[in-house]
């Protein structure tokens, strides 16, 4: 069990997400955790604050994400909420600021006590990206349960 393996939940995997643009993702992701009580009514406006003012786009070697994330005051308890979108959704580069299209969206919930974890969590996650058979494989995946047993598997 890695450190990373309480972060998972299955009810955090969401499969063919409809959504207009990031903001309407973004509201639509934020509501459902939310609703599971893993952030404050906040979480929506910073989340949105946060990325507008320092994107989370990458483009890795095998596969183009989004980490989007808010600050820790925002989030409830700890968590990655991980979302393959129905079509291409338009972000910006982390760092660089240039366009990017992704489907697959890593929301990263970091609370104080978990700060910590950050760094490694998204060194991990560039190590997998990079991967490529790893990225084959996820792709691949369409079910929740499949998602959360892999990343478990593999994180």
């Amino acid at each position: 069990m890695s450190e990373f393996d309480k972060l998972f939940d299955e009810n955090l995997i969401f499969v063919d997400v409809e959504a207009a643009d990031r903001q309407n993702l973004f509201e639509k992701v934020a509501k459902l955790l939310f609703d599971q009580g893993y952030v404050k009514a906040s979480y929506l406006k910073a989340l949105n604050k946060r990325e507008d003012e320092f994107p989370t786009g990458i483009l890795t070697e095998n596969l183009a994400i989004a980490l989007p994330h808010a600050n820790p005051e925002n989030v409830n308890k700890p968590f990655i909420a991980i979302v393959k979108c129905k079509n291409l959704i338009h972000v910006e580069q982390m760092g660089i600021g240039e366009d990017e299209e992704t489907k697959n969206f890593f929301f990263l919930g970091i609370v104080k006590e978990t700060q910590d974890l950050q760094v490694k969590l998204l060194q991990r996650f560039m190590q997998l990206m990079n991967d490529e058979s790893f990225v084959n494989e996820y792709k691949k995946l369409n079910s929740s349960t499949d998602i959360y047993e892999y990343f478990l598997k593999k994180f």
